[in-house]
């Protein structure tokens, strides 16, 4: 199964489409907040509140079970910069997820802490590391999970 995760795609509408056309048969699409859009504009997509969806009403996190594996999803602007990661590993662990997918950065991450995977797919629109916009398609074959950075442009 993959799964298609982007964020911060701050107003822009066209991306996420491509990105769902592309797609087509994905088994979840997930956003990591900053759409800047309203619910019925994500097209599919489950979403969370990122620092710039002031006007919409989008849950903090998300708690997705997918096939039985169990994927928080939050935006990240509530951890502070120099323990980010820790944190994220506590919640996680305190939910018993096993996948974790976050935004706000606009710079892709991706690595395995204490067992949990942790996915930054990067932003959809503007990079702050000067690579391409890029997002992460995690592909979940039984216990196997295996994430691949794709960019746009």
């Amino acid at each position: 199964m993959e799964l298609i995760v982007v964020s911060d795609n701050h107003g822009r509408i066209e991306p996420l489409k491509e990105i769902r056309n592309k797609y087509p048969q994905a088994g979840a699409y997930i956003h990591c907040g900053d759409s800047e859009l309203p619910p019925e504009s994500l097209d599919g997509y489950v979403s969370v509140m990122g620092n710039n969806d002031y006007f919409y009403d989008y849950p903090n996190q998300r708690i997705l079970n997918i096939d039985g594996i169990k994927i928080l999803v939050i935006h990240g602007h509530r951890f502070s910069f120099s323990n980010r990661i820790s944190q994220i590993v506590a919640l996680a662990s305190k939910n018993d997820c096993k996948i974790v997918c976050y935004g706000h950065t606009h710079v892709y991450d991706y690595r395995v802490v204490d067992g949990i995977t942790i996915v930054n797919p990067g932003s959809i629109w503007r990079s702050r590391d000067g690579s391409k916009p890029s997002y992460a398609v995690i592909k979940i074959s039984g216990n196997e999970i295996s994430v691949i950075k794709k960019t746009i442009g």
